[in-house]
């Protein structure tokens, strides 16, 4: 017997990633660039911490591998920061569901300067202090994805 409430779950949860990618590729100006979110982990992070069995280390790595095709940098360097992430999240999932939204976003500070600096390291790419940027906007914006995304998961009933 199909189990349609999964299939379609899975649906949102892939088109929510989508989302993520496409907010990542609107062109903004030259003087905002580096604020932009990392909206690709936040959705990651989410779907991981809220279903741990379905979204895991090999989905987070695909994610990544696609987002290094888009991008056309240094193959494998989103994947593996996606990855890494990802097992971070899974490995202290039951821990950070119980964080105040506030404590999470603590959270989503570090992991997000995590990509930054694997990033920097796994990629042949000049940084400057802009770099880290991403990770106080992402930090900021947390609260706001968490309720959207867990709006939407109620919603469709994803689990």
């Amino acid at each position: 017997m199909v189990n349609h409430q999964h299939g379609r779950g899975g649906i949102i949860i892939i088109l929510s990633i989508i989302v993520a990618i496409i907010l990542m590729l609107i062109p903004l100006a030259e003087s905002i660039r580096f604020f932009r979110p990392e909206w690709v982990v936040m959705a990651l992070i989410y779907w991981a911490m809220a279903l741990p069995r379905r979204v895991g280390v090999g989905f987070a790595w695909l994610t990544g591998l696609t987002i290094d095709v888009i991008m056309g940098g240094a193959l494998g360097v989103f994947a593996f920061s996606y990855a890494l992430v990802i097992y971070l999240i899974l490995r202290f999932h039951l821990q950070l569901r119980q964080y105040p939204l506030w404590q999470q976003a603590v959270s989503i500070l570090s992991l997000v300067l995590l990509v930054q600096l694997m990033s920097i390291l796994l990629s042949p790419r000049i940084a400057g202090w802009h770099i880290w940027l991403p990770a106080v906007t992402s930090t900021i914006m947390w609260p706001i994805v968490f309720a959207v995304l867990r709006k939407l998961r109620r919603t469709f009933h994803v689990n």
